[in-house]
């Protein structure tokens, strides 16, 4: 109880601290605070808020309890880090609803105190910044962004206090990290180049020793993690990487979706700009003395902004790169008296209140829709057997915990690997081996999803034994919830389980 009060009065102490500074009227804070409340309230009931989660933790149950390596049971172009660590939170985190979010949470809470190194703030400003501030980048998703920055956030300070208080072991900790965030996302590389070479060359800092220790703990942590690939064996490692390879040369975005993506990139840093503005001011650029380590936050989030733009594709999770330790300069900030105008904030509070009211409404359409899908039925029905997924929703195979037939499992994926006009083919190779069931988007024949050819096999050889539109309004539109499941079926067993689906629908 004590603990909750204390909790508490920090947290308004927070609350209290940011309308002072930013000055914020009561009003229009406690209108943002009710909305916030709402906001967090929509993310506890959903079993997760973004499909690439649950397709992360699909890989992760294939790892952990069918004892399969990345990617002999799906395929994602991520590395192996990232299924592991939402496959381990699945399992040690029973919730039904809401576990995302609150391992969003905690990942903010730890990239928060591993950040204490860099300057003073306030904790529970900090975390409000990044998780309410951050709804517009789809912070409280827990994509893999929010595991890379506070897997960066502990790199950083192990470099910092190694060179501070002449620790080396925190180097050969360092380097143990690196190796596993750089297989979190390869572009954790990029968003530490510039923070690492200060950290490592900067004059009084600089010794060949804190390199060879990084490297080494840099080396032991790769060599843990891929131990399992060496001890198959069989090429096991080289079809890792060249599945990779194979798909990210065909998954290139367009060149307008590079200019959408820079374009985002730079009305965000815009909005961020009183904040960068601010920090250059109070602080001085300098390499001398105790000064030297507000460099790392700038160096940080300039490092950040060419890995928001390298990857092409103009997704808002991906500038949590960026906003993250912008969100600890405006923390540090807001410590000094009357760095910001008043008011300078206005066009980035309209950003992320739209985000909040956009991601609860999203959020309580998303909880209807998934209501309306037996799940029980389908994990009944269908069991430990192998399911084909044809431009189906992934999302079911994580809610029903069903098994992939074939290991590119993504909706979009054989599209983007073999291309639309050749899809057809691979889905073919897969139908003939007689998967017992497919899954396909709902009236995907009717509505010309699927290819005619494969629509006549499925005529032929299975028949529909589960049919739902999750959308009552609007029932044309897509709905990743929505699916027809397809069972294979004898000659003879058709019109027994034809009559079957019928009563069951």
């Amino acid at each position: 109880m004590v603990s909750f009060s204390r909790m508490k009065h920090r947290m308004l102490e927070s609350l209290a601290q940011g309308a002072e500074i930013t000055k914020t009227p009561v009003l229009l804070l406690c209108s943002i605070l009710l909305l916030a409340l709402c906001y967090f309230a929509s993310y506890s009931v959903l079993p997760f808020s973004n499909g690439d989660i649950a397709y992360y933790v699909i890989i992760g149950r294939g790892i952990l309890r069918d004892h399969l390596l990345p990617y002999s049971y799906a395929f994602d172009h991520k590395p192996l880090a990232v299924y592991l660590v939402y496959a381990v939170w699945d399992q040690i985190i029973p919730l039904p609803y809401g576990k995302f979010e609150l391992l969003a949470c905690l990942l903010m809470g730890a990239f928060v105190w591993f950040c204490r190194a860099l300057g003073p703030f306030n904790k529970g400003l900090a975390w409000l910044i990044l998780t309410v501030g951050g709804s517009v980048f789809g912070i409280l998703d827990a994509n893999t962004e929010t595991v890379l920055v506070a897997g960066e956030a502990l790199f950083l300070r192990l470099l910092y206090q190694g060179n501070t208080q002449g620790k080396l072991l925190q180097f050969f900790g360092a380097g143990l990290v690196f190796a596993g965030i750089v297989n979190v996302n390869y572009l954790s590389a990029v968003c530490l180049f510039l923070p690492s070479l200060f950290l490592f060359l900067a004059p009084g800092w600089f010794r060949i020793r804190h390199i060879l220790l990084a490297v080494l703990g840099l080396v032991t942590g790769l060599a843990l993690l891929f131990a399992p690939y060496f001890v198959v064996g069989h090429g096991a490692l080289q079809a890792y990487f060249s599945m990779q390879s194979a798909f990210l040369h065909h998954y290139g975005a367009s060149l307008k979706a590079r200019m959408r993506s820079v374009l985002r990139c730079a009305i965000y840093t815009v909005l961020l700009f009183p904040v960068l503005q601010g920090w250059i001011r109070v602080f001085p650029l300098t390499l001398k003395g105790e000064d030297r380590k507000t460099l790392v936050l700038l160096l940080w989030f300039l490092s950040s902004l060419p890995a928001v733009i390298l990857s092409g594709h103009p997704f808002e999770h991906y500038f949590i790169l960026c906003f993250a330790p912008a969100a600890i300069m405006a923390a540090i900030l807001f410590e000094k008296n009357d760095v910001f105008p008043a008011y300078c904030f206005v066009p980035f509070t309209f950003f992320f209140v739209g985000g909040m009211i956009q991601d609860t409404r999203k959020n309580i359409d998303e909880r209807l829709y998934y209501n309306r899908v037996d799940y029980a039925f389908l994990s009944k029905e269908i069991g430990t057997q192998k399911v084909l997924n044809i431009r189906g929703s992934h999302e079911t195979f994580y809610l029903a915990d069903l098994r992939p037939f074939d290991v590119y499992l993504f909706p979009t994926h054989i599209d983007i690997l073999f291309g639309k006009e050749n899809a057809w083919k691979r889905y073919m190779q897969d139908l003939l081996r007689r998967p017992a069931y497919v899954i396909t988007p709902y009236a995907g024949c009717a509505r010309n999803l699927v290819e005619p050819v494969v629509c006549q096999w499925l005529a032929t050889h299975y028949t529909r034994i589960y049919s739902l539109n999750t959308r009552h309004a609007r029932p044309q539109k897509d709905q990743r919830f929505s699916l027809d499941l397809y069972k294979l079926t004898l000659p003879e067993q058709r019109d027994d389980l034809a009559n079957q689906t019928h009563s069951l629908q």
